[in-house]
């Protein structure tokens, strides 16, 4: 189970650092089109190239370790990703950070690393694939009911010039997210069983 864990690790600092590199990369560069001379600027673009490699190397790390080991024990670790983008930011972006910051960066790790050993073995189960448009409809539907409390909070604050609507307003778009990132490593998860 370490080595899976270990994997999981190398796969989202791959992904969040390859992402600061792309990021990075841009700076100098044209806003992304098709042009022939605006491709070719990326492609010979170090800090861009060498990002989007590791970008792509990592999610091919996380498939292999959503294929061996169970989502509730990846899915956890995975979050470590950002405590290692912070010390990444600190060293090679030269961010400043003081001790709460280290503090929390090693709670965060420490914690996600400990959620994700906690973690159970489990029997594979079998997945229909007539059960995917059910967990389909089951999550269009919530997000049609959260969009919905969205627009009525943010037609209350129009109105009333409100705060306490700003805040429900970032919950409902935080559970949305939250939605969508398990429903991604659900949908990862099948795709890793099937091809791997």
């Amino acid at each position: 189970m370490w080595e899976l864990i270990c994997l999981t690790l190398a796969a989202t600092a791959g992904n969040n650092i390859g992402k600061v590199l792309q990021k990075k990369g841009t700076v100098i560069l044209p806003p992304l089109s098709f042009k022939l001379k605006v491709i070719r600027a990326y492609a010979v673009n170090k800090a861009w190239v060498i990002g989007f490699l590791m970008d792509i190397f990592g999610a091919l790390l996380m498939l292999r370790a959503l294929s061996q080991a169970p989502v509730s024990v990846i899915q956890p670790v995975s979050g470590c990703g950002l405590a290692i983008l912070s010390i990444f930011s600190h060293f090679y972006l030269k961010e400043v950070m003081n001790a709460v910051d280290w503090m929390g960066i090693t709670l965060a790790g420490i914690g996600t690393i400990g959620v994700g050993a906690g973690g159970e073995e489990q029997e594979p189960s079998s997945i229909s694939i007539f059960q995917l448009p059910w967990l389909a409809f089951v999550v269009s539907i919530l997000f049609v009911l959260l969009n919905g409390w969205l627009r009525i909070c943010k037609h209350q604050r129009r109105e009333q010039e409100m705060i306490e609507f700003e805040v429900v307003e970032e919950i409902i778009y935080g559970l949305e997210s939250g939605i969508l990132f398990g429903y991604y490593f659900l949908l990862d998860k099948i795709y890793a069983k099937v091809f791997f």
